[in-house]
C-alpha cells in the first residue's frame, strides 16, 4: 500500500458570499450581480481542499462558529475529504465573508471576522499532526498557529507561511517556506509604491530566519522568490480567469502538497503556479485540479528566471 502525502493546515475556515458583479466600485447606489453563490473560503481550508484534490491526505486545524455558516463550512470540506479538527465555542459566530468579483476576475473581500471564536490549543486533539510531511499555516488564529508552528520543530517538519497582512508577523521566525502576497510583501518592507524591480531586490528583507525561502505572488505575472541564492521568477500560466478567489490559498496548498511529495522547491513552485492559475478558470473551488490536469500545465512553464 502507497504511503499517503500528509499535509498539516492550520488556520482560517470560512464561508463565502461571492457575488460576479458588472461594475467595480460602483457608481450608483445599486451595481447589478449576474451571479452569486455561497461556498467555503479561507487560505487554510483551501489550501487543504487543494492538496486534497492533488491526492493528499489533508488535515485541517480551525475554529468555527455554532452557527449555519460553520455546517456548510464542515459539511464541505468532508465532502472533500479534509480531515478537519474542528474547535469550537458556545454561542459563538462563524468567519464570514463578502466578495465582489468584477468582469476580469479580481476579487474584493470585505471580511467579517466572527465573535468568540475559540483559539485554544488545549482543546484539540494534534496527535495527527506527527505524520504530516509539511505544516501550513495563516496565522488567523495565532494560538494555534503557534502551538502548531513550535511541534512542527519539534518534529522535524517542514512548515509553509501563508500570510497576506502584517498580523502576527512575529511567527514568521518559525516558518521555513515563507510565501506572502504583493500587499504584504509592500508593507512588510513598508514602502506600497514600490516598483517591481525595487520589490524583487528587497525580498530578501522579509527573510526572519537563517535558511527561509522567502516569496512573493504577484498574481498573473509569477511568483518571486529567493532561497538564499539569488532572486528568481517562477512564471504563470495564462488561462482565461473567472474568478481568482481563492488562487493564491490553492497556490499555497499545491506548494505544501509539492514540497510533502519530496519535490524540490523550484519544481513546487511551478505546480503551485500551475494550481493558481487553474484555480481561477472556474467558481470557487470548482476548478481546483487533479495532479494529472496541474502537471500538465505546470511542464509548460519554463525553468525560473534568474532576476
Amino acid at each position: 500500500m502507497t504511503t499517503p502525502v500528509v499535509v498539516a493546515a492550520v488556520g482560517l475556515a470560512c464561508l463565502d458570499h461571492v457575488w460576479h458583479v458588472d461594475h467595480f466600485p460602483p457608481t450608483r447606489s445599486r451595481t447589478h450581480a449576474s451571479s452569486y453563490r455561497s461556498h467555503g473560503g479561507g487560505p487554510a481550508a483551501t489550501a487543504a481542499v487543494a492538496a486534497t484534490r492533488l491526492g493528499a491526505e489533508a488535515h485541517l486545524w480551525a475554529s468555527l462558529g455554532e452557527d449555519e455558516a460553520a455546517t456548510t463550512v464542515e459539511r464541505e470540506l468532508t465532502q472533500e475529504g479534509v480531515l478537519l479538527h474542528a474547535l469550537r465555542a458556545a454561542g459563538a459566530r462563524s468567519f464570514v465573508s463578502a466578495v465582489l468579483v468584477e468582469p476580469s476576475g479580481e476579487r474584493h473581500i470585505f471580511p467579517y471576522r466572527g465573535d468568540a471564536l475559540a483559539d485554544d490549543p488545549e482543546r484539540l486533539d494534534w496527535s495527527a499532526l506527527a505524520r504530516a510531511r509539511v505544516l501550513l499555516t495563516d496565522a488567523r488564529h495565532p494560538q494555534l498557529s503557534a502551538h502548531a508552528l513550535q511541534a512542527a520543530r519539534r518534529y522535524g517538519i517542514p512548515t509553509v507561511g501563508d500570510w497576506s497582512d502584517l498580523r502576527h508577523w512575529d511567527q514568521t521566525a518559525l516558518v521555513d517556506h515563507l510565501i506572502v502576497s504583493e500587499e504584504c510583501a509592500r508593507a512588510a518592507l513598508g514602502d506600497q509604491a514600490l516598483g517591481e524591480d525595487d520589490l524583487a531586490a528587497a525580498l530578501p528583507r522579509l527573510r526572519s530566519a537563517e535558511h527561509q525561502l522567502v516569496a512573493v505572488t504577484l498574481g498573473p505575472r509569477g511568483i518571486l522568490w529567493d532561497a538564499g541564492d539569488g532572486v528568481r521568477r517562477t512564471l504563470a500560466p495564462r488561462v482565461d480567469v473567472l474568478d481568482s478567489t481563492g488562487a493564491g490559498d490553492a497556490c499555497h496548498g499545491a506548494y505544501a502538497f509539492a514540497l510533502a511529495s519530496g519535490r524540490s522547491m523550484a519544481d513546487a513552485l511551478r505546480l503551485a503556479s500551475a494550481v493558481g492559475a487553474l484555480a481561477c478558470t472556474g467558481p470557487g473551488r470548482d476548478a481546483l485540479p487533479d495532479l494529472a490536469a496541474a502537471e500538465r500545465l505546470a511542464a509548460t512553464l519554463p525553468d525560473e528566471e534568474q532576476r
